[in-house]
């Protein structure tokens, strides 16, 4: 079976044109940061750029197969940002259980 998709001529180089955009500007926030969990989030979406980008390879080459390295790429980095939830938990102060008598206005009011 053969697909074709019009406008494949200039859709699919602007479509790589937009991601490659996309990565230079992650890569900056990557860089730059300034925090690790923004690092992070950089991190998880250059692995969507470049679940992106296998699938339009996949499409200019009309190679099938590349779709299955996409879905493996989005398996990883699934199990990647959970890894990266369960290395940044605790870190924020909602994260950290209520002890009994405590509440958050006592604490932004300065109180322990």
């Amino acid at each position: 079976m053969n697909v074709t998709l019009a406008g494949a001529g200039w859709v699919l180089p602007l479509a790589g044109g937009m991601l490659l955009l996309s990565t230079l500007l992650i890569m900056w926030r990557l860089l730059v940061g300034p925090s690790r969990p923004d690092r992070a989030v950089a991190v998880d979406a250059l692995t969507m750029i470049g679940v992106a980008g296998v699938a339009v390879l996949a499409m200019m080459s009309e190679q099938a197969v590349l779709l299955d390295v996409a879905i493996v790429l989005a398996i990883v980095s699934f199990l990647g940002s959970v890894a990266f939830a369960l290395l940044f938990q605790g870190t924020h102060s909602t994260d950290r259980p209520q002890v009994a008598g405590e509440s958050d206005e006592g604490k932004r009011e300065g109180g322990s």
